[in-house]
């Protein structure tokens, strides 16, 4: 899921400065091997950037925004919502550890999918395969992992940040910094274990004059290897624009102005959308759409000399309708401290907003099901004391009221994916099993396989990853609960089995 909220927003831009400068260890799991060239290929096809209005400037030849259609569903008719459309993968922030789990339809059980003995930093699920990939660590070292029925797999460790895993869950790309011999930027690694290779690196482009870009990916497109990243000028002002960035096979295809919340992919990947947003520092606010084919770049909600429209969350569903936070702040009254309290809404491409639900919510990030059949809010409370997890509250389209669960957390990513977690190719996992005390050694892997018998009552003893009696019995005990030929090593069945094959 995007995050694109201001509190976000510097906090993102504090970490990818400090991950541009600071010292950290070195990446010790990438052998050295040439790099491509770290210069961007020529920027002849981009889109130069587009004049920006600002709030000390008022635009006067832009149209005021068409009125808001109200929503034909009084509010003392609707029904609460009795479950989610699916189950959802999110990272727990009521557990103590920050870890994985899957939150099921009815909105209230919860299933711990990561046993880490550090928190989760970051997720991303892949789209058809149901892969997971996620960090775990420190601010100065961490690892990715990826986890699914081919085993719970450590692929890279380093100075990384942003992980984001391709649809057919065979690409991973990621922001490497740190490296003595290698460029900070955007890098890409097979899921099933290799060499990573750089997609692009931070620095001038041809034509960018001063300008120094840092580059975050934030998604692969839904149907094809197209990424999509968001860029930002650490030479610049303190409050930045950003760019979008499409690359494809290589090349960068789309270079284009936006603002300061992430752009995000149309569900059909034709388009993109962007946003300015909740209030704070956003120097564009409104609501912009860019066609991938054409690179023609659409508003649909601009500032006026009378009106702001605050928008978040926004995303063109498979309708090709947009659907998004949405608030109109008069221009008199707006600040970046208006107290931003939007509703969902459908926009056309022509500007008319209509409300799909009566409640208004605080900021929030919006997970949207593809067929606008609602949304999922990470709804941020001021008492948590969290500015990336909030309380998931399912919001239905068109009728019935907000389920709000209790569950705290964050990137919620449906997990409905087109294959189980536990389906993966078994020839690639790590072998896991029982060790004479002599040669005994620590296993990463050991200490998951640990802590997952421990939460099934199984008695495998402290997490400590060393694999020894009172772990083998556990789970050989394990096996003979589920009928499968008992073993001292970790095999593929099991695994799945522990992932919640039948």
């Amino acid at each position: 899921m995007m995050r694109n909220n201001p509190v976000f927003l510097f906090i993102l831009l504090w970490l990818l400065t400090a991950c541009g400068t600071a010292s950290p260890p070195s990446v010790t799991s990438i052998p050295p091997t040439p790099l491509p060239p770290t210069s961007l290929p020529p920027t002849s096809t981009s889109i130069p950037p587009s004049p920006v209005p600002t709030l000390a400037q008022k635009p006067t030849d832009s149209p005021s925004p068409l009125p808001a259609t109200p929503v034909p569903v009084p509010t003392a008719t609707l029904a609460v919502a009795t479950g989610l459309p699916a189950p959802v993968y999110l990272i727990n922030y009521l557990n103590p550890n920050e870890q994985i789990v899957r939150l099921e339809p009815d909105g209230a059980t919860l299933t711990q999918i990561s046993f880490e003995s550090q928190p989760v930093r970051d997720l991303s699920v892949a789209q058809r395969t149901g892969t997971l990939v996620y960090l775990v660590g420190d601010e100065q070292q961490q690892t990715l992992v990826a986890l699914d029925g081919s085993g719970r797999r450590e692929l890279l460790s380093g100075q990384l940040g942003f992980p984001r895993i391709s649809p057919d869950g065979q690409t991973v790309a990621l922001r490497i910094t740190g490296q003595p011999d290698a460029p900070d930027g955007i890098w890409a690694l097979p899921v099933r274990g290799g060499r990573p290779s750089l997609v692009l690196a931070d620095g001038p482009n041809a034509s960018s004059g001063d300008e120094v870009w840092i580059y975050t990916p934030v998604a692969y497109a839904p149907n094809d290897s197209r990424l999509l990243l968001w860029a930002y000028d650490a030479a610049g002002p303190a409050i930045p624009g950003g760019q979008a960035v499409v690359i494809a096979a290589g090349q960068i295809r789309l270079r284009t102005w936006t603002c300061c919340e992430w752009p995000v992919w149309s569900t059909d990947g034709t388009a993109i959308t962007v946003t300015g947003g909740g209030p704070g520092p956003d120097m564009r606010y409104g609501l912009v759409v860019i066609d991938l084919v054409s690179g023609a770049e659409q508003p649909v909600l601009e500032q006026s000399e009378d009106s702001v429209p605050l928008v978040t969350g926004a995303r063109q569903l498979a309708d090709g309708q947009i659907y998004a936070l949405h608030q109109q702040a008069s221009y008199d009254d707006f600040s970046w401290e208006f107290p931003f309290t939007p509703q969902l809404a459908r926009v056309a491409m022509d500007g008319r907003v209509i409300p799909v639900h009566p409640q208004s919510f605080p900021l929030s990030d919006a997970l949207w099901r593809e067929d606008g059949s609602g949304a999922l809010l990470t709804v941020w409370d001021a008492v948590l004391e969290n500015p990336i997890a909030g309380t998931l509250t399912w919001v239905p389209s068109m009728g019935g009221a907000a389920l709000r669960t209790e569950v705290v957390g964050s990137q919620a990513h449906w997990a409905d994916t087109d294959q189980p977690l536990y389906a993966g190719d078994c020839s690639l996992l790590p072998q896991i099993g029982w060790q004479p005390p002599a040669s005994r050694v620590f296993s990463a892997g050991a200490a998951d396989l640990q802590a997952r018998l421990n939460a099934l009552g199984l008695q495998a003893g402290a997490p400590d990853g060393y694999f020894g009696d009172q772990t083998r019995t556990a789970l050989e005990a394990f096996q003979a609960s589920r009928n499968l030929p008992t073993s001292p090593t970790l095999d593929c069945a099991t695994w799945q089995a522990l992932l919640g094959r039948r």
